[in-house]
């Protein structure tokens, strides 16, 4: 689909302004970002500037838990006040909320009651596609939390659709070896290839699709991302970001 471009500014649709809270993975934050402005100039009638939603953005930069003082987490886990706190700044003046990042999503109930605004689920946009494509048997591409507190297991399941998860060790791999770097500034081409383990095994349990459950792994896939089974909550955030602006 080419760009809709229009002749007149009065023809470009009014938006809903975006609330963002990244910074969970810088990276990550800005790649969202950039799908949202790249769909938009697809979506969106265009007149120079005009055709792109208005976002508020706040960059945390921190856990979105509260940490034991060793840096672990807790049994028992609460939203961070830096969390809570972007919440209700971004939330002043958005219409909507979207959080680029997955663990997070753990506390949506916390961010949404101080945000008085709705908060886009990257898991809800996710779980919607996976129905969308009828799949049966899912893997679930995805490190610590995520993984323990079933963010993407657990809907799945209610909706009558087996997940398959990676052992601990390649997790750890992932995180340590790929996600960590990221988003300590590495570039990919100094990280190396670390996703191809993890994607080997997940086909090899004959998935019908495989979810990438961080927003650091699509920047870390890099063309492999457009596989046909993969299921890419970065894209389809984007994307849906776009569409509850203009209020579809």
């Amino acid at each position: 689909m080419g760009r809709r471009v229009v002749n007149h500014e009065s023809k470009v649709p009014t938006m809903k302004r975006i609330g963002v809270i990244g910074g969970f993975g810088q990276w990550a934050t800005l790649d969202v970002i950039n799908r949202i402005l790249k769909h938009s100039a697809l979506y969106v009638p265009q007149y120079g500037n005009r055709g792109y939603p208005p976002m508020d953005i706040r960059m945390v930069n921190r856990a979105p838990m509260l940490l034991n003082e060793d840096g672990n987490y807790p049994k028992k886990l609460e939203p961070s006040p830096e969390l809570l706190e972007a919440a209700k700044f971004v939330g002043k003046n958005a219409d909507f909320l979207i959080i680029p990042s997955n663990t997070p999503h753990l506390f949506t109930t916390e961010v949404e009651r101080v945000a008085e605004k709705p908060l886009l689920s990257i898991v809800e946009v996710v779980v919607d596609e996976i129905v969308r494509r009828k799949c049966r048997r899912v893997g679930v591409m995805a490190i610590g939390l995520i993984l323990e507190k079933g963010l993407y297991q657990i809907p799945l399941e209610e909706r009558g659709i087996k997940s398959v998860t990676l052992p601990k060790k390649l997790s750890d791999k992932l995180d340590e070896e790929g996600v960590y770097p990221l988003q300590e500034g590495a570039g990919v081409d100094e990280i190396g290839d670390v996703t191809s383990e993890s994607i080997k095994y997940l086909r090899e349990q004959k998935v019908d699709g495989i979810i990438l459950g961080c927003t650091e792994i699509p920047i870390l896939l890099g063309e492999a991302e457009n596989d046909p089974d993969i299921i890419n909550p970065s894209q389809l955030l984007a994307e849906a970001s776009v569409k509850k602006s203009l209020g579809e």
